[in-house]
């Protein structure tokens, strides 16, 4: 029905039209002039009263929509219900309307009154949503987790399913979208997907979780998930289903090859000393007396002769290859492992009693086998300390205490061997502990004094000099000889000290005594270790007074031997100073003689077993003989020690040797009784009394700072 717009609409009609917020014109359907514009559609449009004189509803289109306007109109298309279409404003902006057309009598011809909504600020709010979400459906699709959201309410399909996903699971997103996890995944992946999304319905929190998945291109991955359950609107049951998985597979995989790095030795990948100690306490609790473990420590004997002969690279391939023979003798079931520099250990889960003896044995056996070190076949040996479990203890780390006393053990019995744990060898190392204690109490209090062992000259019978020889008088225990007491001082370091405070002593002494007179004092080898012995034999001769070529010092072949990088030169310097230099044991412990070529020594000293012994075995007096020519072709003195008897001294005399020094020509003596003797007239001989000539024990130790 057609509204009738009253040919003289009274004033208030009028003014409510111009006055309406809305946009709106009546037209005339004929020719689709204007017949009235209201205020809102003026200003909406930006045209003046003069324009819309003389404009149609064509004009505000733009071309394109004025063929449909024309057709709409004709066919009443756009009336009683909303249309949409394109304006055209004055300024020739574009923009969508919505409009309405409802037929009604204007001045009492026909007409179409039009209602025009600005979709303007409808559309932008749109185009923002729909920017938004593109732009959230792009961040989802980009995000680097995988991002998936289930509809639980219809069977737990997949209304979102990033890309993200899709690589995790080996397929692409859009195939997933739709979904349930059945129809993608197997039997026993899917039941597992189900527990997970009923716990997470279950709590009102997050629930997260890591696990190893089948993904459906075969590949195996390590996921961390998070699943919640969305809130839903108030009065409705939750139905979406959120969860967010990362593929950590490479994570896990870098953090397990730092893990392996952090508990296995780079060099010979062995298990390293942090693994061990964690594997030991855990083997040792288990340990039963009908499932017992042992352990083996195992050193490489005379590795460090290796590492500085042949460089660091060679010491390395070593080690290498003692990993792999220690591997091969073991079982599965053992642990091999690396402590350190060329320090091993072995667990042995013992299948039988004498399994820890057997493997020793073939240990022994095996690294005795020659080493091929970058073509050059090298030897050598290791010794063994071994303990057991729950035997010789039930406490992990006295387990390995107790093996490595038993590896001390096998050190001290010469190496290349091994030896079980007994109870006496933790009572030596506690009562060296004591000693260690007592001799740095010793330091502090000057508990230490000198004897002096004199030195005859064989080709006029007068005195030569003396030996010092280090005692230490025990507030407590009285006199201690050196030999209970300078291997602790060589362990601990305290040498360096002690073997100061020998070479002072004995210095200031000698320098009172009459010029001709020598004072030999021994050097140990871990004294040569110390960068400051140089500097110390200087200033001691400086304060002392005594003049260089009056003292004489002895060390032992091993010196040269196992220091020789360090040694032949601080020899040389000392050499250069003045002093004499002697090499003593002469003949024990080693064959090589190279290192007399090495360096010109001023004396040789035979060892007294050679001079024990010559009277009974010709190989011991053939010795005794080579000495003397060994000597003379290097020009050095020769000196005897450990003459006993007056068939000793005589045989020396004939062989033509330069010094003897024995209890037969005197023991070691305080000061005061050197002194005497020194300024006695009395032929050195007879100032002891002569006893008769016996085979006597030696008493002292030849190896240490000024000890005997």
């Amino acid at each position: 029905m057609n509204s009738v717009w009253p040919n003289a609409p009274n004033d208030d009609f009028r003014s409510l039209f111009k006055t309406h917020p809305s946009p709106m014109w009546v037209y005339d359907p004929e020719t689709l002039r204007f017949l009235i514009v209201n205020d809102a559609a003026r200003d909406l449009y930006g045209y003046s009263d003069d324009d819309y004189a003389d404009m149609t509803v064509l004009d505000i289109r733009p071309p394109q929509e004025r063929e449909r306007m024309a057709n709409a109109v004709q066919r009443r298309s756009d009336v009683e219900k909303a249309q949409r279409w394109t304006h055209l404003k004055a300024n020739g902006q574009t923009f969508e309307v919505l409009t309405y057309g409802r037929e009604i009598r204007f001045d009492g011809g026909a007409a179409i009154l039009a209602i025009v909504q600005d979709r303007t600020e409808v559309n932008a709010a749109r185009r923002q949503v729909t920017d938004t979400r593109s732009l959230l459906d792009s961040i989802v699709d980009n995000l680097p987790v995988g991002v998936f959201v289930k509809d639980m309410a219809k069977d737990g399909r997949y209304i979102l399913f990033n890309e993200a996903c899709g690589a995790i699971i080996g397929r692409q997103a859009k195939d997933v979208l739709g979904k349930s996890d059945r129809a993608i995944f197997s039997a026993e992946q899917t039941a597992v997907f189900r527990r997970q999304d009923e716990r997470a319905f279950e709590t009102a929190s997050t629930i997260g979780f890591e696990e190893t998945i089948e993904g459906l291109d075969g590949v195996s991955r390590i996921l961390r998930t998070a699943k919640r359950v969305l809130p839903a609107p108030k009065g409705q049951a939750p139905r979406y289903l959120l969860g967010i998985s990362q593929d950590v597979t490479e994570e896990r995989g870098v953090e397990a090859k730092l893990a392996h790095l952090a508990m296995h030795d780079s060099l010979t990948g062995l298990p390293n000393r942090a693994f061990f100690s964690e594997s030991i306490v855990r083997q040792v609790a288990a340990a039963t007396p009908d499932m017992p473990i042992a352990l083996l420590y195992l050193d490489v004997d005379h590795f460090k002769h290796i590492n500085d002969s042949k460089g660091h690279a060679a010491g390395d391939a070593l080690l290498c290859q003692v990993a792999q023979r220690l591997l091969r003798l073991s079982e599965r079931s053992d642990l091999v492992a690396r402590l350190g520099g060329d320090e091993f250990a072995l667990v042995l889960k013992m299948t039988d009693a004498g399994r820890a003896q057997r493997l020793a044995d073939l240990l022994l056996l095996s690294l005795a086998a020659p080493f091929d070190l970058d073509g050059v076949r090298e030897h050598v040996s290791c010794s063994i300390g071994i303990a057991m479990a729950p035997e010789h203890a039930a406490d992990a780390d006295v387990l390995m205490r107790d093996a490595d006393l038993a590896l001390y053990a096998a050190k001290e019995s010469g190496r290349s061997t091994y030896r079980f744990y007994q109870t006496e060898m933790r009572l030596e190392a506690e009562r060296r502990h004591q000693l260690t204690i007592e001799l740095r109490e010793a330091l502090q209090n000057d508990e230490f004094e000198l004897y002096y062992q004199p030195i005859v000259r064989l080709d006029n019978d007068k005195l030569s000099g003396f030996e010092a020889l280090i005692r230490w008088r025990h507030p407590e225990r009285g006199l201690i000889a050196p030999l209970e007491f300078i291997s602790v001082a060589e362990e601990t370091g305290m040498i360096v000290q002690i073997g100061e405070w020998v070479l002072r002593e004995a210095c200031c002494t000698a320098s009172q005594w009459p010029n001709h007179l020598k004072i030999a004092i021994n050097l140990s080898v871990y004294q040569f270790r110390h960068a400051s012995l140089l500097a110390t034999v200087v200033s001691v001769l400086h304060e002392s007074g005594l003049r260089p070529e009056r003292l004489e010092i002895e060390i032992t072949e091993s010196i040269l031997l196992s220091e020789v990088e360090q040694s032949l030169p601080l020899l040389r310097a000392l050499k250069e100073l003045g002093i004499r230099i002697a090499i003593d044991d002469f003949g024990t412990g080693y064959s090589s003689l190279s290192y007399l070529r090495s360096f010109a020594f001023d004396k040789i000293k035979l060892d007294r077993s050679f001079v024990a012994g010559m009277e009974t075995d010709p190989g011991n007096l053939a010795i005794v003989r080579a000495v003397v020519g060994i000597a003379s072709g290097f020009n050095a003195l020769t000196l005897a020690e450990g003459i006993e008897t007056e068939e000793q001294l005589g045989k020396l005399r004939a062989e033509g040797y330069s010094e003897v020094q024995g209890f037969l020509l005197g023991k070691p003596m305080p000061r005061k009784d050197a002194e005497a003797l020194i300024f006695s007239e009395v032929h050195p001989a007879n100032m002891i009394p002569m006893r008769k000539p016996r085979r006597q024990r030696r008493v002292g130790w030849t190896t240490a700072a000024g000890s005997r």
